[in-house]
């Protein structure tokens, strides 16, 4: 049987709904994340969580996502970077962090140059002009 290393969790919301409330949902949603995690014996403090956030209409589609053990390992050592749009969700989510807690939650490592130039590249190939991870920002 497979050993699970990861798990998601999604929830839709009104792009319009007021800040308070979008934290408050993000809360919920984590505390549900390592509730999960007990139930199936993993430790959530050990656990690495990525948000990912796209758009659908007028709506939000958040997703939370635990990483552990391998999954958490190879998503730190930059072996599996995120590109398109799943790199852009993901960087627009995360974007309020640091670069580098960007770049490796973003499955680049350390590597912050690449990083960036995935980004850009990924913004040039969807029609959006990204110079810096705040550009991301609604």
């Amino acid at each position: 049987m497979t050993k699970h290393t990861q798990a998601h969790l999604s929830r839709t919301v009104n792009k319009n709904q007021p800040g308070d409330l979008l934290e408050q949902t993000k809360r919920q949603m984590k505390y549900y994340m390592g509730a999960k995690l007990i139930e199936i014996g993993i430790n959530p403090k050990s656990a690495l969580y990525r948000w990912s956030v796209s758009t659908q209409g007028n709506q939000h589609v958040w997703t939370i996502s635990a990483y552990w053990d391998e999954s958490k390992d190879k998503l730190l050592s930059g072996e599996i970077p995120l590109t398109g749009t799943e790199l852009i969700n993901c960087a627009r989510a995360n974007a309020v962090g640091d670069i580098n807690t960007a770049a490796k939650l973003c499955g680049y490592g350390e590597d912050i140059s690449g990083f960036q130039e995935a980004l850009r590249q990924a913004g040039h190939n969807m029609g959006l002009n990204i110079e810096f991870l705040s550009d991301l920002s609604d």
